[in-house]
């Protein structure tokens, strides 16, 4: 089926002295109305264009995708230079703030539509926060890809300010990049690549090793705000914060590392539930981290697809899609 694919820009929150713009995407159907907005908030090194096959799918079963590159990442830099740079403080806060401005600016633009927000990796740290900041935006939500990690997170926070103290924040270090996801390949027998975690499909392996857009290792304040932003969605008191009635799908893989190959995301579903929260979660057996491109990723979608339908219609009582 083919869609409209609109582009442009709006201006990043992140407070360096100088403006950052965000490049956003809406993918709409062609010839009917949309029923309901599907915001992506993609996931560390990659871009939203990288969910054009899934975009499409949406757009199919009559949903309106929209997203936007975060700053440091795809098409809201100004040059290479500033691939996996936030901003000199507190980059992870603009990370959050500009996604509701994507949602402001879409449900300005389409309103009375409502907005299922859906979070990859980095993006669902992203998202998690975003959805205790502005409670009242989403209809549901879907966390992808996502982990809970208070004690790596404070070491990687720790580790990160001292890289950006002796070397200063923009520098970019193997050993910050090592100490975070070298581990990542230890469960794959004979890895082909550095990147073989992401997806048993190897063809997209080698497009995202080739691609400049995602082969690059973070800054130091980068890795800074990533950790933090894991840090602040790891606690208690982040599930306390969850809104209660926000039908949230949790979905990952078992082969995925960022997840603790599945102990992390039950721990974030685990926390969800103690809270009353509605909360599904999904776990593909050797599933690894980017489900949308895994060898079986059709099935995957599908579901998540039926999951949003059910989500939409509004279920009572406990979530159990």
């Amino acid at each position: 089926m083919d869609f409209i694919k609109t582009t442009g820009f709006f201006e990043s929150t992140a407070g360096d002295g100088e403006k950052k713009s965000c490049k956003y995407y809406i993918y709409e159907p062609e010839n009917h109305k949309s029923k309901a907005i599907v915001q992506i908030s993609h996931g560390m090194c990659e871009y939203i264009e990288r969910y054009e096959e899934f975009a499409e799918l949406l757009v199919c079963w009559g949903f309106l995708v929209c997203g936007h590159d975060h700053i440091g990442h795809g098409k809201s830099v100004g040059s290479e230079e500033e691939l996996g740079y936030f901003s000199k403080k507190n980059g992870w806060n603009a990370l959050v703030d500009d996604l509701h401005t994507m949602t402001r600016l879409i449900k300005e633009r389409y309103p009375g539509l409502p907005v299922i927000l859906l979070g990859h990796s980095m993006g669902s740290f992203v998202a998690r926060l975003y959805l205790t900041r502005y409670p009242n935006e989403a209809r549901c939500a879907v966390i992808m890809g996502t982990g809970n990690a208070k004690a790596l997170s404070s070491l990687g926070i720790a580790a990160s300010r001292l890289v950006g103290l002796f070397k200063g924040e923009r520098h970019r270090s193997w050993l910050l990049s090592v100490l975070i996801f070298g581990s990542y390949n230890k469960r794959i027998s004979k890895p082909e690549t550095p990147m073989d975690w992401l997806t048993h499909d190897k063809a997209i392996v080698k497009r995202y090793l080739e691609d400049r857009r995602c082969s690059f290792i973070f800054t130091a304040s980068a890795f800074k705000d990533l950790t933090t932003l894991l840090n602040r969605v790891s606690g208690k008191s982040w599930a306390r914060s969850y809104p209660k009635r926000l039908p949230t799908l949790i979905i990952s893989g078992t082969g995925d590392p960022v997840g603790s190959y599945g102990r992390g995301v039950l721990k974030v579903y685990s926390r969800l539930a103690e809270e009353g929260c509605c909360a599904d979660i999904k776990l593909y057996p050797n599933g690894r981290h980017e489900l949308l491109n895994e060898t079986i990723r059709s099935e995957i979608q599908r579901f998540i697809l039926c999951w949003m339908e059910e989500a939409l219609r509004g279920a009572p009582g406990p979530c159990d899609y």
